[in-house]
């Protein structure tokens, strides 16, 4: 396999996908989620031996989300968005089911930012794993995202899930294992060592236990909706796709970015909410 965006490592029973894109934050771009669905079918059904995958990140961050570059202002971005949702094996349902039908579980080893797709992404997975300096949320949704993590309210309960989405807000490491986001918090220099003696754990038991387990927790999430519940976050994602100058606010972000940069209309919008981040930031300080 010659992948050129993931390292694909197989030291069984443990196979390793690291998204491997550090100069861009590991964003997802098509390729990257090509390779990563080819590696976790791989170690999913053709390899035996691999009892665990685990999906980790290069560099700073797990990963930053959807990668919508490649030029042409946020009119491409949009398109670039419905692509997602409409294109040849990369719709977000997609995505979601090689992670979710896997007969393997898969752990994410998570530190740094992890947002928007990516924290859908790690949201995807069976169990995660984060460093004491990981961040979780959709900042996105402030410039007009939007972005529907359909699974975010099984994890972490509606009322979590509904704020999240209202305001774009950020939570860390220790506020998504309060949640039930994150099953463990460990200082950065010792999430290797963690994460691999989790996935040694789960190799012990009976591959068919684990594999029958999955599928039994799958199927109690599936009979209250989950399945239904994602098909339909994709209408709706499309929906508020097809009119992305609909507010005052995804027009004047849209205008900066086509005039003065992206850089310029991202400053903008940080200094729209900086007093009630400040806000927020000193509250959990406090708490």
């Amino acid at each position: 396999m010659g992948f050129e965006t993931i390292i694909y490592e197989k030291r069984a029973p443990i196979a390793f996908v690291t998204l491997n894109r550090p100069e861009k934050l590991n964003a997802l771009s098509q390729q990257l989620q090509a390779e990563v669905r080819e590696a976790l079918e791989d170690a999913g059904w053709a390899d035996d031996a691999i009892r665990v995958i685990v999906l980790k990140a290069n560099g700073r961050a797990f990963s930053a989300g959807f990668d919508l570059s490649g030029g042409g202002g946020p009119s491409n971005a949009h398109t670039i968005r419905r692509s997602f949702m409409q294109g040849k094996g990369f719709s977000a349902s997609a995505w979601w089911e090689v992670f979710w039908g896997n007969p393997k579980p898969i752990i994410a080893q998570v530190h740094g930012f992890c947002i928007a797709g990516g924290c859908a992404t790690a949201s995807f997975c069976d169990l995660r794993v984060a460093s004491e300096d990981a961040l979780f949320g959709a900042p996105e949704i402030r410039t007009g995202g939007p972005y529907v993590p359909a699974i975010w309210p099984w994890l972490v309960g509606a009322g979590k899930a509904r704020e999240l989405l209202y305001t774009g807000n950020l939570i860390d490491a220790q506020e998504a294992h309060r949640l039930g986001m994150v099953n463990h918090v460990v200082p950065r220099e010792q999430l290797d060592q963690a994460v691999q003696k989790l996935a040694l754990t789960i190799s012990k038991v009976p591959g068919p236990t684990v594999e029958y387990s999955k599928k039994l927790v799958n199927m109690a999430y599936e009979q209250v909706g989950m399945r239904q519940v994602i098909e339909r976050s994709l209408e709706l994602e499309a929906n508020a796709m097809a009119s992305p100058g609909s507010s005052p606010e995804i027009a004047e972000y849209n205008r900066l970015v086509s005039e003065q940069g992206l850089n310029a209309a991202l400053s903008w919008n940080a200094a729209r909410f900086a007093e009630e981040d400040a806000w927020f930031r000193a509250a959990r300080k406090r708490t």
